[in-house]
């Protein structure tokens, strides 16, 4: 759901379920501290304590994410897919690369998102509705990292030039922050992002807005490093706490997720 993801919405984008903690974001130092490629599958509760305005809200996420490192930088790509009880009702992806020719913690960023939602969510005895696609959306810009000497934590900030095909004013603008803090034993690790970036909207029952937020971090307990846990039981428990505003409604939205994650290699 990562970096849970970033997620989106029908009314706008999130920086990703990415939950979705970016981890593809990070310095190119950081690279012990990541796992390669992981799944995650989150059980939303934003529906049972927001009735009114996330009734239509699917419970069951799962997130794929992916990260590689090259001596030019790094690679990372995440996708989500959302179920309610008739299967599969939206899907949303992510693809970025941060270029880095120099040793520095400053690199170029570019980022793709995408993705396609059903109109309206039908009952499973009914036909549900076409689904369309999320606007396209290409950013370009900057990141600059921060990672400890003890490479436990990691802070990340990220401006973005941001183009939303379709959109009535495609020009807009982004500002990220992406962080990571690792225990001394990594028994537990935190991991987020928050997004807050320009988009011009005007939705019934909505009025007009102009701008959004999205954060989403995530706690986890890492089972392998429990003592008398086989390390290759790369399995975690944990939640991820969705708080936007101006995406999935107007007013603020706090609701947490029961998560699992599997994690393969490092």
């Amino acid at each position: 759901m990562m970096m849970s993801r970033f997620r989106q919405s029908q009314h706008g984008r999130g920086l990703l379920l990415v939950a979705r903690p970016l981890l593809g974001l990070l310095f190119v130092s950081a690279a012990p501290l990541l796992k390669a490629q992981n799944i995650q599958l989150h059980y939303d509760l934003g529906r049972a304590l927001y009735p009114t305005v996330q009734r239509e809200r699917p419970m069951m996420t799962a997130t794929v994410e992916q990260q590689s490192l090259d001596r030019f930088g790094d690679t990372f790509y995440f996708v989500d897919m959302s179920w309610r009880d008739q299967g599969a009702v939206n899907a949303n992806w992510k693809f970025m690369r941060n270029l880095r020719f120099w040793r520095a913690p400053f690199a170029l960023h570019l980022r793709y998102d995408g993705g396609l939602r059903f109109r309206d969510y039908a009952p499973s005895t009914e036909r549900t509705k076409p689904a369309f696609s999320l606007n396209d959306a290409f950013m370009l810009g900057g990141s600059y990292t921060y990672l400890s000497p003890t490479r436990r934590t990691m802070l990340q900030l990220i401006p973005l030039y941001k183009y939303i095909k379709g959109a009535e004013q495609p020009h807009n603008f982004e500002l990220c922050g992406v962080w990571r803090f690792a225990s001394a034993s990594e028994l537990f690790t935190a991991t987020g992002f928050f997004s807050w970036w320009r988009q011009e909207l005007k939705a019934p029952g909505w009025g007009s807005t102009t701008f959004k937020f999205m954060s989403q971090p995530q706690l986890w307990c890492n089972l392998n490093r429990i003592k008398g846990v086989a390390p290759d039981f790369n399995l975690s428990v944990g939640t991820e706490l969705r708080v936007s505003k101006n995406v999935d409604a107007p007013q603020w939205i706090v609701a947490p997720t029961l998560g699992l994650k599997w994690s393969f290699g490092r």
